[in-house]
């Protein structure tokens, strides 16, 4: 599970705080964070529907949308939130919830049609709120079908009863790529948990390398992509090492680990990397790293950023699109590097170890991403008019 699982769990577990009734509504309730749903929601799983319900569903859509997914379901080549489509409008129509919000753009598509095919023509049977968290004209551009993902998203997010961006740089890429107006989509940032990232923190952590004396750990979190770029991280680490003596701690796994093992030993700095691979809990490792680095190509936010803001880390970043620089204040809580530029990075990291930022200034920062802040904004998208007329009968 990714940070826009996290996200919207952390939404979750706020709004059954304020007492609202929730559902989660899966297509499978599998991944790394399946046992982590909210003990106070009712979680649905969908599974996945038939061809021949999924044909009768398709050619009730819209045309364009239905000959764009047409092509895609001949050759079963459909993302499994679309095979999903009938058996959600199943839900929709069976259990009429007030609202529904989702993320993630296939996610995204398949609520908003399967809620037009719900409802009466030309009024959907449930609003509808997306969060957008990708890049689109960056992220979903290698496989076949993905490339008309914007085409899919400018024809059916006008639809939505709110379209939300986890970034500026989120919401401008999707309104150049899709046509829509930029005022049709709200910013929300992504929020953080400071007192529950503390306390996780403060957990005890077996690793070798944070021995008193021990040269100083740089951290990076993430899953081992391209887009991720730790490429460019190792070459950048490499010339930290030629001017002091460091170690770099990775988490995260993915197809690149075996390519950026290869590469460490290339540039003979094997010795002072560990790849760790995924752990339950992070924070500890944030806690007692001496600078937190972020190398991504693009990003929709970039919730590790605020993850080690809470827990006091400095944090160097790459000036990708969209979110670091918005969270880091154009370098006033962390210092950005050009996309790909190892030398550039390294010299940022290294002045971070030279001259690191007051923890406690970068716990203040993460403390103005609240969840209380960003439910509200969620909740007027989500149910503000009907709770407007609710206050005034």
């Amino acid at each position: 599970m990714g940070g826009a699982e996290r996200v919207m769990l952390m939404l979750a577990d706020a709004l059954i705080a304020r007492g609202h009734a929730l559902d989660i509504v899966l297509t499978r309730r599998e991944g790394y964070f399946a046992d982590a749903l909210p003990a106070g929601a009712r979680v649905c799983e969908l599974g996945m529907a038939s061809h021949p319900a999924l044909w009768r569903a398709l050619v009730r859509l819209p045309g364009p949308v239905a000959r764009t997914l047409a092509g895609a379901l001949a050759f079963d080549k459909a993302p499994k939130a679309v095979r999903s489509l009938p058996r959600l409008v199943d839900y929709l129509q069976g259990e009429r919830p007030d609202a529904v919000l989702t993320t993630l753009p296939y996610n995204n598509l398949t609520a908003l049609w399967a809620a037009a095919l719900a409802g009466e023509p030309r009024r959907p049977s449930v609003p509808v709120v997306v969060r957008e968290a990708s890049v689109l004209s960056r992220a979903h551009v290698t496989k076949r079908f993905d490339r008309r993902l914007a085409d899919l998203v400018g024809m059916t997010y006008p639809g939505a009863a709110g379209i939300v961006a986890i970034s500026d740089g989120v919401g401008d890429d999707l309104a150049r790529i899709t046509s829509l107006s930029r005022a049709r989509i709200t910013t929300i940032y992504n929020p953080i948990d400071v007192a529950r990232a503390e306390a996780a923190a403060a957990a005890p952590v077996a690793e070798p390398w944070l021995a008193a004396g021990a040269p100083p750990m740089l951290l990076a979190v993430g899953r081992m992509t391209p887009q991720k770029d730790h490429a460019t991280l190792l070459r950048a680490f490499a010339r930290v090492i030629a001017a002091r003596p460091a170690r770099l701690v990775i988490l995260g796994d993915g197809p690149e680990r075996g390519t950026l093992d290869a590469l460490a030993r290339s540039l003979g700095i094997d010795g002072h990397v560990r790849l760790v691979g995924l752990v339950d809990n992070p924070f500890p490792y944030y806690r007692h790293a001496a600078v937190f680095v972020l190398s991504s190509a693009w990003e929709g936010f970039g919730n590790v950023l605020l993850e080690a803001l809470a827990c006091g880390c400095p944090v160097v970043s790459t000036d990708c699109p969209s979110g670091p620089a918005e969270i880091l204040g154009h370098g006033r809580w962390g210092r950005l590097a050009p996309v790909g530029d190892a030398e550039a990075l390294a010299a940022c990291i290294l002045r971070t170890l030279d001259a690191p930022p007051a923890a406690e200034a970068l716990r203040q920062r993460a403390r103005m991403f609240t969840i209380d802040a960003a439910l509200d904004r969620y909740l007027d998208l989500l149910i503000g008019d009907r709770q407007e007329r609710d206050d005034t009968e």
